[in-house]
């Protein structure tokens, strides 16, 4: 890296959206004193980031980062929390799912082995697991749910508002050229000018990364565990405010909210799901869809993309650092990309073979309800619950805790999930 003994005086992004202009406002906010610039590229059609406007809750955490008004937020883009999912498969009734960040415990006994008791003792008649996630959507706080739903177009420009303030210099570019020298990036042309330099170079610039392939870092294709899908997006939502609806249709997936329409449908010709050897390397670091891309309509893609850039804030250089900080980002990187291979098999293809990762997840929960995964995951265990509960078949055994449990509690428990019924 170039500078005094690692220290990062200058920044330049590379970036054709949202992704690109995060980064760069995130830099500013952390290095006042550096030069941070962003390359602005036209928008890539193949991005799904910058189409569709969703998120997991991990945006109110980079919200926060940066100084972004959560009231000014939800105004400028119109955005919807969804907290309440009905997932339909192959025209069977809809199964409805709520989600939380941490597995809910009531006097030291999960939730869904509470749920598991209820069910055995009470048959059809029994409360079901989404009733008893609202019910205690207190204990989630402020950002439960499934993230919020937004018109991407209007959060790109309110990002681009807050650059401007943030006075980080901005130049539009069709293309650009990457000078490589001794496996690092020597400089970046816009367009056959002259060469720029900086400190840090950092690549947002949608599914295919310019800088580190560049650099001789090769692409994972994760085409034999994931499925290849085209999205369509469209402004009819239709559901209901706090809503959405996810339909599986012989092979093709509907996601509906209440301010778009996505539509994925399998697609051979579409570029394929993957990741990158490496995410840093040298001067060089990719982020988003630059780095790993994966075929994900309900917000975690996104959420992935902005902790890659908290993770790379969090792990910048110190002088003398022998590029510990460059290794440790990419051994969570790795963490994180794994979990969105995972989660992406779960719910684009549920029931199908997917990622080595899923099936250890999925034998682990049908066998005993558990929930295990690495503490860097971005995708929380209660998420993993809630998920795993709505599309794949309960586990076959109540915990004993569960079964120890007074009667009294089980049926308090039950009691307060019963406000929290909706009809599908």
């Amino acid at each position: 890296m170039s500078g005094a003994a690692g220290a990062t005086r200058s920044v330049l992004v590379v970036g054709d959206g949202v992704v690109g202009l995060a980064a760069a406002i995130a830099l500013r906010r952390a290095l006042p004193g550096a030069a941070i610039r962003l390359m602005q590229l036209p928008g890539d059609e193949d991005s799904w980031l910058n189409r569709l406007g969703a998120a997991s809750p991990i945006i109110h955490r980079f919200h926060r980062q940066i100084g972004l008004d959560p009231r000014l937020f939800t105004r400028r883009t119109n955005a919807d929390r969804a907290y309440l999912r009905h997932c339909v498969r192959d025209g069977q009734p809809a199964v409805r799912e709520a989600s939380t960040a941490a597995i809910p415990f009531v006097e030291g006994v999960p939730l869904h082995h509470i749920w598991l008791r209820h069910r055995l003792e009470d048959g059809e008649g029994a409360t079901d697991f989404a009733a008893m996630l609202l019910a205690l959507r207190e204990a989630r706080g402020d950002e439960g749910g499934f993230g919020p739903r937004f018109d991407i177009a209007a959060y790109q420009s309110l990002l681009g508002e807050m650059a401007a303030a943030l006075d980080i210099g901005i130049t539009a570019a069709a293309d650009v050229t990457v000078t490589a020298d001794n496996g690092a990036v020597a400089g970046i042309s816009a367009d056959g000018g002259a060469l720029l330099r900086a400190d840090l170079y950092v690549d947002a610039a949608g599914p295919r990364s310019r800088l580190l392939t560049a650099l001789g870092v090769g692409w994972t294709d994760w085409s034999d565990w994931l499925p290849k899908l085209s999205l369509s997006i469209s402004p009819d939502g239709g559901v209901a405010q706090g809503d959405e609806r996810l339909t599986y249709e012989g092979g093709a997936i509907v996601w509906q909210t209440r301010v778009w329409r996505a539509a994925l449908a399998p697609d051979a010709t579409a570029r394929g799901p993957g990741c990158l050897g490496r995410c840093w390397l040298g001067n060089a670091v990719a982020i988003g869809e630059a780095a790993v891309r994966a075929p994900t309509a309900d917000g975690v893609g996104l959420g992935v993309a902005l902790e890659d850039i908290l993770r790379l804030i969090a792990l910048l250089p110190r002088p003398d650092g022998g590029g510990q900080e460059q290794r440790e980002y990419d051994r969570r990187a790795g963490i994180a990309y794994r979990a969105l291979a995972d989660w992406s098999g779960l719910g684009t293809a549920p029931g199908a073979d997917g990622p080595p990762g899923l099936a250890e997840i999925g034998a682990a929960f049908a066998a005993r309800g558990r929930v295990a995964i690495d503490e860097l995951s971005p995708i929380q265990p209660g998420e993993w619950l809630a998920r795993l509960m709505t599309l794949g078949p309960p586990p076959r055994r109540v915990d004993p805790t569960a079964w120890a449990l007074p009667d009294a509690v089980v049926r308090s428990t039950i009691a307060r999930a019963a406000p929290a019924r909706v009809p599908t």
